[in-house]
Order: C-alpha cells, then structure tokens, then sequence
C-alpha cells in the first residue's frame, strides 16, 4: 500500500471520528449550528481527499451527504431525525 493512500485512510477515520463525536453531541443539541458547521467541513474535507487521492466515489458520496448540511446551515432544510440516521448510516458505509 503505497504511503499516499495510508495517509488519506488515517486522514480519513480522523475526519470521520470527528463526524460521530458531532453527530453524538448534535442528537443532545440539534439546534447547535457550530456543530452542524463542524459535521459540513469534515464532510467538505472528506470529499476533497477522496478526491485528490481518486476515491471518486467516497468523493461522490460525501458531496451528497456536505449538500444535506449545506442545506441545513443555510436553513433550507430544518435538522430533524431523519437526517442524523442517515448521517450515522453513512458514517457506518464509510467505514
């Protein structure tokens, strides 16, 4: 495995570490924009190194999941339920 790719897969498990801590304190507080903010830059994060590295699709499928945030901080799209299983889902997928 060349070092390139253990590097983007320990960035990785960082970012989606960090996206399960949100998540967990998101559930106790869904109102809490910094952690909405927190969830979308991982996201956004995770998409631009799957990206540079050629995982286009984790690339792909994080950019949906940064839409979804996206939508809920610019308040087009109230947080609820739903969207935090779908989220853990993911999370679970990326894995």
């Amino acid at each position: 495995m060349s070092d390139f790719i253990k590097k983007f897969i320990e960035e990785a498990r960082e970012f989606i570490a960090q996206i399960e801590t949100s998540l967990l304190s998101l559930e106790e507080n869904p109102k809490n924009a910094n952690l909405i903010d927190e969830i979308f830059r991982y996201m956004h994060s995770l998409k631009g190194s799957g990206g540079m590295f050629g995982f286009d699709n984790i690339s792909s499928f994080t950019h949906h999941l940064e839409t979804l945030f996206d939508e809920v901080r610019s308040g087009n799209l109230a947080l609820n339920n739903q969207i935090i299983e779908i989220t853990y889902q993911s999370v679970y997928l990326l894995k």
